[in-house]
């Protein structure tokens, strides 16, 4: 029985250091996410330093 116990617990916990393993990967940016670093990135950036042009000529 103790055997089959420790076997048991064993198996549990490699699953759930599994489970935290996966958990701390690094994840990408998901897509919204990119498409309002684009959005900023070409549109709101160059507007910007179009305007900061202006104001400091």
């Amino acid at each position: 029985m103790s055997d089959d116990l420790s076997k048991e617990i064993l198996k549990e916990l490699k699953e759930i250091n599994e489970k935290l393993d996966n958990l701390n990967e690094p994840k990408g940016w998901s897509v919204p996410m990119k498409i309002t670093a684009l959005f900023i990135g070409t549109v709101i950036g160059p507007i910007i330093a179009v305007l900061l042009f202006i104001l400091f000529r």
